[in-house]
This record gives C-alpha cells, structure tokens and sequence, in this order.
C-alpha cells in the first residue's frame, strides 16, 4: 500500500514545520463535487480556506471560481487566473475601496449584507457610472449543529438581512435601478455542517422570498445556496464525504427549482480540508506525575483551530519507524503541545501515542488544508511556515 501524502519521502528532510498539499487528491474532490451537482451549477471555491496560488490555480483549471471576502483575496484570485466574472465578493465588512475596486475590475456579484452596504454600493456605482451586480445575502434564522464562531445564519449573527428588511431593500434597488442589478439572492447558515436538514430548511425559507421577488418587477437568474458542507474530523474514511456531498447534491436538485437559471456554490472545507497536512517535529517528551506532554515546533501560531475552536485533528506518527504503536506495541495519553507562551497552545489532547514517541520524531497534523496556513500568526515572532505542493511524485 502506497504511503499517503503526507509521508511522502520528499518531506522527510525539509525543516519543520511546513504545510504540504495533495494536489491529486484536490483534483478528485472537486470532480466528486462537480458530478454530484446539478448540470445549472457554479462553483465558486471559498478562497478564506485556502489562499495558496498554486492551489488557485488548481482550482482554475478545475473549471471553479472563486468566493472573495477582501481586497487581497480578489488581487490573489486576479493573479492566479481568474477572469472577473468568476469572481463573487461576500462579506459584511466591504470598505469603499473594496467596492470600488470590484465594479472598476466589473466582476459578476457583490454579495449584500446589509442596508447600509445596498446604499454604499449604489452610491459608489453611481459615482463610476457603473453598474454593480448584487444579490442579497439572506439571514435564514436557522441553528446548526456547528461550533458557535462559525455558525452565520442565525438571527443572532452579524451576517445577512433580516427577512423584515426586505421591503427598505427593494426601496433601494428599485430607487437606484439605474446603477443596481438584482441577479439573485444569497445563504449561507455556517461551516462544518454534517446536517442536511439545516441545509433544507434554511433554502426552502429562502426560496419562498425568491419567488416573491420575481413577482415585484424584478427577473431574478441566480440563487446562491453557499457552502459550508463539513467533514468529520474524527474518521479517515474519505468515501464518508463522497456520500454526503453526493446526498447534499440530491438535495439541492430537489429543493431549487428548474426555473433558476444558475445556482452558485461556495465550497471550502469540503473540497481542501483532507488534502492538507501539518508536519512538525518533537523537541522533548515530558512526563509528569500529573500528565504527559510531547512538546512539538508548530503551535497555534501554525494551527489556530484547536485553540480557537477546540477542534479536533488526527495527529499520527510518520517516519521510518512504526507510526502507530512502539516497538513493543505499547502506547501512552500525551497532550500534543506547541511552543507558545499560551496554555491554549495545545494541539490535541489525551492522545494515544506509541510510548517510544521521542525527540526528533515527527508527526503529522491532518486535515488541516483547509483554515490552516491561512489563519497561522507569527506570534512570538515565529517565522511563517512554508508551504509545499504534490503534484502525483512531483514536489
């Protein structure tokens, strides 16, 4: 049996810690997630999970778009090859040289959050005699079963319009008309959702509005579901993300009617998470009375969704030796820590380890291809981690 990516031999003289990306097992994703979508599909990869160019360019020749959330992420999509019209901006914190920038480069939607960012829009397109290409973010009011930092369309949350806003916005687009194009309407309830029903509920609210919008004088061509599909963190098992992206894509073709002309996609974590991986290296194995650490080179500076989430990667040992267990068979608990001068600085706790686990071994984060390198720091002052790319045997 082949060895996976991450311990690829290429990897196993560069100086940790480092990011490495499969870039063949991208590639299979993202036909999985193209077949099991209706034929009227467009995806739009969102870029906040992962920003690396060659991944972009990946991407590109896939046939995807992008989903942008700032000024840098549109000069980074702009720079890896795509054309304006694949690009869509989300967000609910566009600056006017954010918006400005996107009519000047014409690109095919800004994705609204608000009644103050309708009216900035129009005003700014107005002043470039421009005109600008939105659809409304909707907030459906639905809970999910997600972390609560990454949970977006409840009413709670900062993110999208209210339904009982609707009325002041047609106002706006039908007032500013000459400069304001209404394509469609826009959800998304949140990341890493396993749950379709939220997924089902949350576009059959939204729908509803779409249907009603169509009745008002406006022509609407566009709905756009989002993303958010998970994964689980907890299992390796990669034909467990192909049935559910194969169920999500049934019930898409079930909930969102043929007459929409396009529907647009947002994925992230789904296509790129399994694909990345975290290698670092262990400095000391300490043990305690109280409990066992091995103390690695990568910290939250390199990897900030276990402090800031708590969430759960796989760790597991590579290298020459026996990865999973030591020479004996025996294993031991350690809490996987990192360097930083933080007590959240704890990469996974309660870890079963091989006992013989010990300096100069080294291990890989899994998962991580997606909020990974992105999200790194330099706190302390630590030097940003590099980033490498598999193409098959190539690196």
């Amino acid at each position: 049996m082949a060895n996976p990516f991450y311990a690829h031999p290429k990897l196993s003289q560069l100086p940790t810690p480092f990011y490495v990306y499969d870039l063949a097992g991208l590639r299979g994703r993202v036909a999985k997630f193209k077949s099991s979508l209706p034929a009227n599909a467009h995806i739009h990869f969102a870029m906040k999970s992962n920003n690396n160019l060659e991944i972009l360019k990946a991407l590109h020749e896939c046939g995807l778009g992008v989903d942008l959330v700032s000024a840098g992420e549109m000069r980074r999509a702009h720079e890896a090859g795509f054309t304006p019209e694949e690009m869509i901006f989300s967000g609910v914190g566009k600056t006017a040289d954010e918006i400005s920038a996107a009519l000047e480069m014409n690109i095919h939607q800004l994705n609204v959050e608000s009644l103050p960012e309708l009216e900035r829009i129009a005003d700014l397109a107005a002043q470039a005699k421009k005109q600008a290409r939105v659809a409304l973010r909707m907030n459906p009011d639905i809970e999910v079963d997600t972390h609560p930092y990454i949970r977006t369309g409840f009413h709670e949350n900062k993110f999208g319009f209210d339904f009982s806003e609707i009325p002041n916005a047609v106002e706006i687009l039908k007032t500013h008309a000459n400069v304001l194009t209404l394509q469609g309407l826009t959800l998304h309830i949140g990341s890493q959702i396993r749950d379709l029903v939220a997924f089902r509920q949350a576009i059959r609210k939204t729908f509803k509005l779409w249907q009603q919008l169509n009745t008002q004088g406006f022509t609407l061509t566009s709905f756009d579901v989002g993303g958010g599909v998970g994964i689980d963190y907890l299992s390796a098992d990669l034909a467990k993300d192909e049935e559910l992206i194969a169920a999500y894509g049934k019930m898409i073709e079930t909930e969102v009617p043929s007459i929409v002309n396009r529907i647009d996609f947002e994925p992230g974590r789904i296509l790129i998470a399994r694909f990345g991986a975290l290698i670092t290296e262990v400095q000391y194995v300490k043990r305690t009375p109280y409990k066992n650490f091995v103390i690695v080179d990568a910290g939250m500076n390199a990897l900030m969704r276990p402090a800031l989430y708590e969430a759960h990667h796989r760790i597991l040992r590579i290298g020459g030796r026996t990865a999973a267990k030591s020479s004996d068979g025996r294993t031991q608990v350690f809490d996987i820590v990192g360097p930083i001068c933080e007590s959240a600085d704890v990469l996974g706790y309660k870890r079963v380890m091989p006992s013989d686990i010990k300096a100069g071994d080294r291990l890989a984060i899994l998962d991580v291809g997606a909020y990974g390198y992105v999200m790194s720091s330099q706190y302390n002052l630590r030097e940003p981690l590099k980033e490498y790319i598999l193409n098959g045997v190539t690196l």
